[in-house]
Parts: structure tokens; C-alpha cells; sequence
């Protein structure tokens, strides 16, 4: 129920001010909007999927600053930024709902900054936020969001200002939080090509040359990876092999329906925002489509994803020329993204818990001031998806 207040709510507001132009404390709603995110994300008590496994190694394996030199950090699994902010907050407050609202905190205020800078329409922003990434930011990817969030309010500026120290500096830095940010390293050398005939050749090219080696060199990742970490990520991502079917699929949903809404803003804006990511974004996605292993990278394009549909919407809302067709093709664009977000909350758990989904493992809502036993289900769900992940993910190293 609590879900479905806030998600009114937010829809009220985006109503109001983004698409009515209503008068009043735009401030005021925003950051109480902000806070009732936090509250949210902060205070749950085991709610989510990872957020399961973060608690438990949190409570066992995580010791305060002044016993950090006894953290085994391979057993943590972590990498060593991420687990020095767990002891600090472990230090102030022994309790993992501490570390969970310190995180909230950090996140949203990250992300309510980012919308207000780059749309003027960021109730609606932070409405499609919290249908798409509240959940998956906030209660799965704890250490990715983490730099993410880094990337969009430090790295990308850099990166649009071509002030490639400050970027490579904090790139380092954060790969001590997530080894994933590895992929950012890429950004300032292929953000220097356009989506022209030279750089579709490129992505063509790469696309075939990267999925070659990976293909008739499996391990070769191993090389690359850095750490058995990101290494073991690939393999995990890489097992959801996709037919030609999911490969069409992602191609249009990825590739073409992006590739036309770019065009469209081209036509109407001189300068796009987000023009410096543009063919990094068509990079990833290009081998991703053919290799599911970079599908992890995707993640730090998805909030300038958001805002430029965002601002998509309202561009065909506010010029004249898509008057006839205009509601059919703001529809297509919010539904058809919700309904992509919809298949991931709606995977079937049945074979673990009978009549269980993804969504199971947000809802119902548990709190730290009432700790209701939803968490039991929840724990049956995720340790058993763990283990079969694992096993599977063994089975093709071999």
C-alpha cells in the first residue's frame, strides 16, 4: 500500500507542475519527495534481493574502523572502498539500517540534483524513476549505485568539459568501490566519435571482433577483468544466452527506438546534454546485444536514458508537428518502457515459492519499527536463486 501512496503522489506532482505549469512550493514537494524516497530505502528491514545478502555479510564479516584490519576481505567479497564505508558506518551504528538509510541519503540526494540539472520537467523525472530504478538502485546494486552515482554528478561533467584528469582521477578511485567502473575507463576515447557512417562501421566492427574472441576465447575475459570478481560476473550475465528473437527485441528496444528519439531531439535542440555519451552508449549496447555479458555496463547510462525520454515526451507534447499523432506516441514511449520494467518485477519464482515473483522481494513493505516476517519468504527466494546462479555459472566455466 505504502507503494502505491507515494506512487500517486508523485504522479499528482508531475501532473501539477510539469504538465499543468501549476503555481506553488515546487521546492517543497520536490525535496519531500526526496525524503519519502529515503525513508523509504533507508528504513526497510529486509526488503529487496541483494539487499539480503549485503545485510547478511554486514552483520558477520563487516567489523567497526578501529578492528578493520581483521576484515577478510575475500570472504567479504567486496572490494575495499565499498567495505571501508560499511566499517565507518558500522562504527557509528552497529546496525545495518543505519548503513541502509546513510546509503538512501547519499543516493537520492545524488539523483534528485541530477534531474533538477538536466530537465525541467523532474517530477515527472523522479516519477519514472520510481517505477523503473527506485527499487533495483536502492535495494539490489548497493555498491554499483554507489558509483554510479559518482559518474553522473562528478565523472560526466568532467567528461562533457573534456577535463580528462579530474575524470581518469575519480575513474581509479572508483574501481576500489565497484570493478564494473573498469568500463568508464573507455568513455573519453570513444566518446571522440559520432553515430556517422565512420563510427557505425566501428560499432559494426567491434561488435563482430569482441564477440569473435569471447566466443572462440571464453577465458580471455579473465584477462581483462582485473579481479575474479568482475570476471565471474561476465560468466554469470553471459548464461542467459539470447535467441534471435531476444536479440531482435533488444535491438529495437536498445538500438533503433534510442537511435530515432536522438535524431528527433537533433532536429529541435543544437546541443543535446548527454551528446559525449551518446556513442559510448551505442557501443555497449551493440555488443551487448550479441554478448549478454556487458548488459551489467548498461546501468550507468540508465538515469540520462531516463531524463532524455523525459524530455522526449514533452518536446512531442509541446511542438505542433506531432499534433496528430502525439498521444499515440507518448503512450508507446511510457508504456512500452514501463512494460520493459514490468517483465523484469513479473519473473516467475514458482519453482522456489509457490505464486512468487521478482516484485515478492520488495512487497509487501516491511519496516525496521515493525521487522515483519516477510523477510522469511524472501530469504527462501534469494538464497536459492543465489545457489542456482552459482551452480549454473560453474557449469560454464567448466
Amino acid at each position: 500500500m505504502i507503494y502505491l501512496i507515494v506512487l500517486i503522489y508523485l504522479l499528482l506532482l508531475s501532473l501539477a507542475f510539469d504538465f499543468l505549469k501549476a503555481k506553488g512550493p515546487k521546492n517543497f514537494f520536490y525535496y519531500s519527495s526526496m525524503i519519502i524516497l529515503i525513508l523509504i530505502a533507508g528504513l526497510r528491514w529486509k526488503v529487496g534481493g541483494d539487499s539480503l545478502g549485503y545485510q547478511e555479510r554486514f552483520e558477520k564479516l563487516i567489523y567497526p574502523i578501529y578492528q578493520f584490519g581483521n576484515i577478510d576481505f575475500i570472504k567479504v567479497g567486496w572490494e575495499p572502498g565499498y567495505v571501508l564505508i560499511n566499517s565507518i558506518c558500522k562504527t557509528i551504528v552497529p546496525e545495518f539500517w543505519f548503513f541502509q538509510l546513510v546509503q538512501a541519503t547519499f543516493v537520492q540526494i545524488i539523483l534528485f540534483q541530477f534531474f533538477k540539472r538536466y530537465t525541467p520537467y523532474y517530477f515527472t523525472a523522479v516519477l519514472f524513476y520510481s517505477v523503473i530504478y527506485y527499487f533495483y538502485f536502492n535495494m539490489e546494486i548497493l555498491r554499483e549505485i554507489f558509483t554510479i552515482c559518482i559518474f553522473v554528478r562528478f565523472m560526466f561533467p568532467a567528461l562533457a568539459k573534456e577535463n580528462y584528469k579530474k575524470y581518469y582521477l575519480l575513474n581509479v578511485l572508483l574501481i576500489f568501490f565497484h570493478n564494473s567502473a573498469i568500463i568508464l575507463l573507455l568513455f573519453p576515447f570513444l566518446s571522440k566519435f559520432s553515430l556517422n557512417k565512420k563510427g557505425i562501421i566501428v560499432l559494426i566492427v567491434s561488435m563482430f571482433l569482441i564477440t569473435t574472441i569471447f566466443s572462440i576465447f571464453p577465458n580471455i575475459i579473465n584477462i581483462f577483468a582485473f579481479s575474479d570478481g568482475l570476471s565471474s560476473k561476465f560468466v554469470k550475465y553471459s548464461r542467459y544466452s539470447l535467441s534471435i528473437n531476444g536479440m531482435i527485441y533488444n535491438f529495437i528496444i536498445f538500438a533503433v527506438i534510442p537511435y530515432y528519439l536522438i535524431k528527433l531531439n537533433e532536429k529541435y535542440y543544437n546541443n543535446l546534454d548527454f551528446e559525449k555519451l551518446i556513442f559510448p552508449y551505442f557501443f555497449i549496447i551493440s555488443i551487448y546485444i550479441a554478448y549478454s555479458g556487458f548488459g551489467r555496463f548498461i546501468n550507468y547510462f540508465g538515469l540520462f536514458m531516463l531524463v532524455f525520454l523525459v524530455n522526449t515526451l514533452y518536446l512531442i507534447m509541446h511542438v505542433n508537428v506531432f499534433k496528430k499523432v502525439r498521444v499515440v506516441l507518448i503512450l508507446f514511449l511510457s508504456f512500452g518502457t514501463l512494460y520493459y520494467k514490468y517483465q523484469y518485477y513479473s519473473i516467475s519464482y514458482d519453482y522456489i515459492l509457490h505464486d512468487t515473483t521478482k516484485f515478492n522481494m520488495y512487497y509487501p513493505y516491511s519496516s525496521i519499527f515493525n521487522k515483519e516476517d516477510y523477510y522469511r519468504f524472501r530469504t527462501t527466494i534469494y538464497t536459492k536463486s543465489m545457489s542456482d546462479s552459482y551452480n549454473n555459472s560453474v557449469k560454464n566455466k567448466k
